[in-house]
């Protein structure tokens, strides 16, 4: 009959020969909380347009301001050149964007000096009617440009709601081409603020201011 130290010997043998390294087989949910947080906090960024950022293209001359105040830093971003939009650099399919001009020929090219152009601002003169929401001429909503906003405007929600209270609008950035009509610029900022864009900024070339 085997000894009690026999029996606890080979005991602790077939223990030590039967042990697996341990594994864990749960989920850190906290760990998994921090890394989602610092992921959808470099997203919401990325997706911010920044003053700092703004496109210059051939089709795009800004309108030249006396003003010194410093430009804004965020804010969805809405180009409207002579002939395109774009929202956040994406540009709307093949929208037209209405023209001052009789023909291409009479723009004045980028880098000459402004000329004054009468651009009339009845409905007109605006965006053709199958842009429109409801398809007429007379109406003010841009539809593509609407349906464009519906992401970037999500994104600077979430951005506003972690702001203190009061400082929570909505805000976009314009850049509209100096030769762009009041109708064009009434239109697009009617759609804006449908999609819930409560404050604007206007960027402009920075000017010297003309002596009296």
């Amino acid at each position: 009959m085997a000894s009690m130290a026999k029996y606890k010997a080979t005991l602790r043998a077939q223990t030590r020969r039967r042990a697996v390294a341990h594994e864990a087989n749960f989920l850190n949910i906290t760990a998994m909380m921090d890394m989602m947080t610092i992921i959808l906090v470099f997203l919401l960024k990325s997706m911010s347009a920044s003053s700092a950022n703004m496109p210059q293209t051939s089709d795009l001359s800004l309108p030249v301001s006396i003003l010194n105040s410093q430009a804004n830093q965020e804010g969805i971003q809405v180009v409207v050149s002579r002939d395109r939009i774009m929202v956040n650099g994406k540009e709307l399919g093949n929208i037209q964007v209405p023209g001052c001009f009789n023909s291409v020929g009479d723009a004045p090219k980028a880098g000459e000096p402004y000329k004054l152009v009468f651009c009339p601002g009845d409905s007109a003169h605006g965006f053709d009617a199958k842009f429109k929401a409801r398809g007429t001429a007379s109406d003010l909503e841009i539809k593509d440009l609407f349906n464009a906003m519906e992401l970037p405007v999500k994104v600077a929600q979430a951005n506003a709601d972690r702001k203190p209270k009061g400082q929570q609008a909505i805000e976009a950035m314009i850049l509209f081409d100096r030769y762009t009509s009041y109708r064009v610029m009434t239109e697009v900022m009617f759609t804006l603020g449908q999609a819930k864009v409560s404050k604007f900024h206007f960027l402009a070339m920075s000017g010297k201011s003309q002596g009296k």
